[in-house]
């Protein structure tokens, strides 16, 4: 709604009308974007209750509806060709109604069947590289134990020390 002269129009047609102009497209006064306020509630429950052809109507709906209803109903309309559907010829995929028409599964499943390839080759080689560091783990826990060995043969002492350490933290 326009401030000063009051005159109140649809966001989509005000913003459009601004895109050319800064004035009232009634009586041409200056004004705008940021001028503008939202209409009376009285003006928006009123509106709301306007009885008004579906958009799909050129699709073939012949439903009318409330405007305060239009976006619910849109949303079902089954002759809305933005509505998501459920391709039946065997891939599953959920497109527009209106793509379907020109819905390919071939295409779309070799599509789908490459993606999971891709997929398949990147989780094979990061299974490789796992295995690569996991023999890398057993190879050094092996010399480890190797070392430890080695070490105990040298001082016996060693482990006595080490049952002891052990017994202690038993006891703690």
């Amino acid at each position: 709604q326009a401030p000063h002269c009051e005159h109140a129009f649809c966001n989509a047609c005000i913003t459009q009308w601004f895109s050319q102009q800064q004035t009232c497209p009634v009586d041409r006064s200056v004004v705008t974007v940021a001028h503008l306020r939202p209409v009376p509630r009285i003006m928006r429950n009123m509106l709301s209750k306007l009885q008004i052809t579906c958009d799909n109507a050129v699709f073939g709906c012949t439903a009318v509806v409330r405007l305060d209803n239009l976006m619910s109903h849109l949303n079902d309309c089954e002759h809305n060709p933005k509505r998501p559907v459920t391709c039946e010829q065997g891939c599953g995929l959920e497109m527009p109604k209106d793509e379907l028409p020109n819905h390919n599964c071939i295409k779309h499943l070799r599509s789908v069947v490459q993606q999971q390839q891709t997929r398949i080759a990147e989780l094979e080689k990061t299974s490789a590289e796992h295995k690569h560091q996991l023999a890398e783990q057993k190879r050094d826990i092996q010399l480890l134990k190797a070392y430890m060995r080695a070490i105990r043969s040298v001082n016996p002492n060693l482990q006595n020390l080490e049952e002891t350490i052990e017994y202690n933290e038993i006891l703690e």
